[in-house]
């Protein structure tokens, strides 16, 4: 009796400490330590030659695929927007004052909408005029607290640092956009601007909601119509997530690239990566 009594003893000591060793594990990983590398195909040399910009583009901070104009437009911290080909070949570049850190393009009326951090403003552009239209500041206030979205002075601001526009017919502004915050907090929130219903040329631009995602520095984003899912990259961790407009993460990718602050994915399954560093990258997306 003694012996099985003993035999009980150890078995249970040994659950105990496989159930110990497992939290431990649990406790010591980061927060963001995603185990799926993303399926993705290098078009030349692997590592090497994969950046398409053609014109040394500087700080590209944002970028998207036109579904019209089969191109590519891209904004820059300096204050440039430039339209490119799939392979980079330059079509129109040009000046917009202010530090530019995203860009996103309403696929019903062909318009884009950059966005300018430290003035936290959305920028409306016609790609055909070459010229900003109209400008939404957002409105820094959510439930109650005026200055959710902070605005640091005598320092670097990071605000709104990515963009993306998702239709809604049943919207009566034709869609809203997800903007990611790069700190202070870090959050992507859904923004609503009235985009019908002024034709103000400055039209103040609201925060519906804040998405239930705990993640740093949302730098870049797009919203895919097919799987009515956006793809949010992480520049501080180096992950992409998909997750559904409720906030609901789908999947968690390590992600290719080195201070990703654009992505895009073109018509035929090509991504981009703008970097903040510089260069372009172009790769096949294989998921």
């Amino acid at each position: 009796m003694y012996h099985l009594r003993k035999a009980g003893e150890m078995k249970k000591t040994k659950i105990c400490l496989l159930i110990f060793l497992v939290f431990l594990v649990a406790c010591s990983e980061s927060k963001y330590s995603p185990t799926i590398r993303f399926p993705y195909q290098w078009l030349d040399e692997p590592g090497y030659g994969g950046s398409i910009d053609k014109q040394d583009f500087p700080e590209p901070s944002g970028i998207c695929f036109h579904p019209t104009r089969k191109t590519l437009f891209v904004v820059s911290d300096e204050g440039e927007i430039a339209e490119i080909e799939k392979d980079g070949t330059p079509v129109f570049r040009m000046s917009i004052p202010g530090d530019l850190e995203g860009v996103t393009v309403n696929p019903e009326t062909g318009i884009l909408y950059l966005v300018r951090e430290g003035d936290d403003i959305i920028l409306e552009f016609d790609p055909d005029k070459w010229e900003v239209i109209r400008s939404f500041p957002i409105n820094r206030e959510y439930q109650g607290n005026p200055d959710y979205i902070e605005k640091r002075t005598g320092r670097y601001d990071n605000g709104i640092e990515s963009i993306a526009f998702v239709g809604d017919i049943k919207n009566p502004e034709g869609g809203t956009f997800y903007i990611g915050n790069q700190w202070d907090p870090p959050c992507v929130m859904e923004v609503q601007a009235p985009l019908k219903s002024s034709q103000k040329q400055t039209a103040e631009a609201h925060i519906l909601r804040v998405l239930p995602l705990e993640l740093d520095d949302p730098a870049a984003s797009y919203y895919d119509p097919q799987t009515g899912l956006l793809n949010v990259v992480s520049d501080a961790d180096n992950i992409l997530i998909e997750l559904k407009l409720n906030g609901r993460i789908i999947k968690e990718y390590a992600f290719l690239g080195d201070s990703q602050e654009g992505i895009a994915r073109d018509d035929e399954g090509y991504l981009y990566i703008a970097q903040d560093l510089g260069g372009i990258l172009k790769v096949k997306d294989l998921r």
